[in-house]
């Protein structure tokens, strides 16, 4: 499991999300020129992309192209505020959240807001130390859900982030200490990633299948 042969098989639901099958691996990434940021359309393709996994729940990586994972949702789209985008995006992240198979995100450059909430829905969190991390939302007058935030920071941290809303860097963050995240230098996120998903080449599916399970239900209590 490389992640670097040819995709054994493609599907692109629409433009923004690509869901490539690769050594194994479902490969989804956010592609959505400059920014990668959402509309209500693409938490439908990225729902949609993790759910055809679900009767062979191999692993997800789910990762960014353009340099980054995603700034978040497009201001520019109808009613950023309203209740179309926030039920989406809650659907959204709980398909990622509940997906019966192991999910890694490798984030590059910047996550935002709901592109930050995404990334740590994912069980295992592959960052680069420079990637650039915000939840402007409360400066937008838009309402989140921290409860992704809570799977690897501390609730000080997450009080900084949703209420000032500023630009805080995985090395400001320190999320190499004691969050279980493994963060890297700026470019090999994907890289790393791929060995982490290497190292589970190797683990009987079934039993994954039944660990994550057992985490879904043991961490939610």
């Amino acid at each position: 499991m490389t992640g670097l042969g040819n995709p054994a098989n493609v599907n692109r639901p629409l433009p923004g999300v690509r869901s490539d099958l690769l050594d194994g691996v479902t490969r989804i990434c956010l592609d959505r020129p400059p920014v990668n940021a959402f509309t209500v359309e693409m938490f439908g393709q990225l729902a949609a992309a993790v759910r055809r996994s679900c009767a062979d729940p191999r692993p997800v990586l789910l990762t960014g192209a353009n340099g980054r994972f995603s700034a978040g949702f497009d201001i520019n789209e109808p009613d950023p505020a309203g209740s179309a985008p926030y039920a989406a995006s809650m659907e959204c992240l709980a398909v990622i959240r509940e997906y019966p198979g192991p999910v890694v995100a490798a984030v590059e450059g910047a996550a935002a807001g709901i592109g930050l909430l995404i990334a740590m829905s994912a069980d295992i969190l592959v960052v680069s130390r420079s990637a650039r991390l915000r939840m402007p939302e409360a400066r937008l007058g838009i309402d989140i859900d921290v409860a992704p935030l809570r799977r690897f920071l501390p609730a000080p941290w997450i009080r900084r982030l949703c209420l000032l809303g500023e630009v805080i860097t995985a090395a400001d963050l320190r999320l190499d200490h004691g969050t279980g995240a493994f963060v890297c230098e700026p470019g090999e996120a994907e890289g790393h990633a791929w060995a982490v998903l290497e190292s589970l080449a190797g683990v009987d599916a079934a039993f994954l299948r039944r660990a994550k399970r057992q985490l879904i239900e043991q961490l939610s209590t």
